[in-house]
This record gives C-alpha cells, sequence and structure tokens, in this order.
C-alpha cells in the first residue's frame, strides 16, 4: 500500500526514472564512456608571441618545419603525406604520437576540410588516477610562428586507461608546416611535427 504510487506505479521505479534523468541532464546527454565531444574544437590563429612555442623573449623555440631536419626514416612519410595532402587525401602525421608522464597523444590522421586541416587522433590516461585534460591543454603552431588556440574552457576527464576522441580542426593555410604542442603542467610540453614543408 505504501510503495505504490498515485498511478499505480511503485515508487522506486518513479526514483530509477528521476536518478536516469539526472544522469543524463548532468553528462550533456552522453551516456556512453569516451565520448566526450569537449575535445573536438575550431583553432582559431593568434597574435604573435602567444601560446607555449613562444618564448618569454619573444623567440620561438620551436622545432625546424624542413623535411630535410626528420630523421632519414621519417623522410619518406613526411613527403608521401605531403602529396596526398596537395591532392585533397588524408594522411597520417610526420610524427604520430607525443607522450607524457600522464598523457598519450595519438593524431592518427590529417584530413584536408574546407577551411584548412582536421587533425582527428584520441588521447588516452596513463596515469592511476583521474585525468582532467582541458583543450587549452593542445595549441597548435604553423611552420610561419603563427599559433593556433581553441576558445573556450571545454574538457574531459578520463579515468585512469580510458581514452577519448581528439579532433581539432584549424585553420592552416596551404604550404605550412604543422606542430601540436600537448602542455599539461605538471608534465613538461611535448612536441609532435605533423606536416613539415620541403
Amino acid at each position: 500500500m505504501f510503495d505504490q504510487s498515485p498511478r499505480g506505479m511503485p515508487i522506486w521505479i518513479w526514483g530509477a526514472l528521476l536518478g536516469l534523468m539526472l544522469i543524463v541532464i548532468s553528462t550533456g546527454g552522453r551516456m556512453m564512456p569516451g565520448d566526450n565531444a569537449a575535445l573536438r574544437q575550431i583553432f582559431a590563429a593568434q597574435p604573435p608571441g602567444t601560446g607555449v612555442g613562444a618564448g618569454a623573449d619573444g623567440v620561438d623555440w620551436l622545432p625546424s618545419f624542413e623535411l630535410g631536419s626528420l630523421p632519414t626514416e621519417l623522410q619518406q612519410g613526411a613527403r608521401d603525406l605531403l602529396t596526398r595532402l596537395g591532392t585533397g587525401s588524408s594522411g597520417r602525421p610526420v610524427e604520430p604520437i607525443a607522450i607524457t608522464p600522464r598523457l598519450r597523444v595519438e593524431v592518427k590522421e590529417l584530413r584536408p576540410v574546407a577551411d584548412g586541416i582536421e587533425v582527428l587522433g584520441s588521447i588516452t590516461n596513463l596515469s592511476s588516477d583521474d585525468l582532467l585534460v582541458p583543450i587549452s591543454a593542445f595549441e597548435l603552431h604553423d611552420s610561419t610562428g603563427t599559433t593556433y588556440l581553441a576558445g573556450g574552457g571545454a574538457s574531459a576527464t578520463l579515468r585512469s586507461g580510458e581514452s577519448t576522441s581528439l579532433e581539432l580542426t584549424v585553420p592552416l593555410p596551404e604550404g605550412r608546416g604543422l606542430l601540436l604542442i600537448t602542455n599539461l603542467p605538471p608534465d613538461p610540453p611535448v612536441q609532435q611535427r605533423l606536416i613539415v614543408v620541403e
């Protein structure tokens, strides 16, 4: 008698439905682990001297974007990527993986889009604790020194061993190299040369 609601449905079902509704609201409608739209962002060019790659004295410490500066074993892959991108096809980046003490960043594909390049990959939490990864941990630099940053405060929290997709779009002009810097303090920043130039 006391376990029935006025509509004939047990009260515990109403409680379960309310709990499920609160979960859906709190996750923004995403019920599947790893489906985190927060790390799908469009980056924009920033003023000179912005970002991790710009030294305090205004001199960049970015690596060389020249094809000849790559180890011999990476040069053919870099040429193949330039050819594929030149024909509007997708390709694999020059340096696909970067690892910090707590995070693995893998870029699997570079895809030309109308406004530049889409950087597609994943990130994985290597630590034994939950890890908050803000979109601000990622920045892109091109071979002319232009820095590209994402707006907003989006982030993803990854449990130990958990991965989520990384989809970054950058308005990269044709013929420029591209570097991804991951900076998640207290880990030191790591760099991945994605595209080099001849």
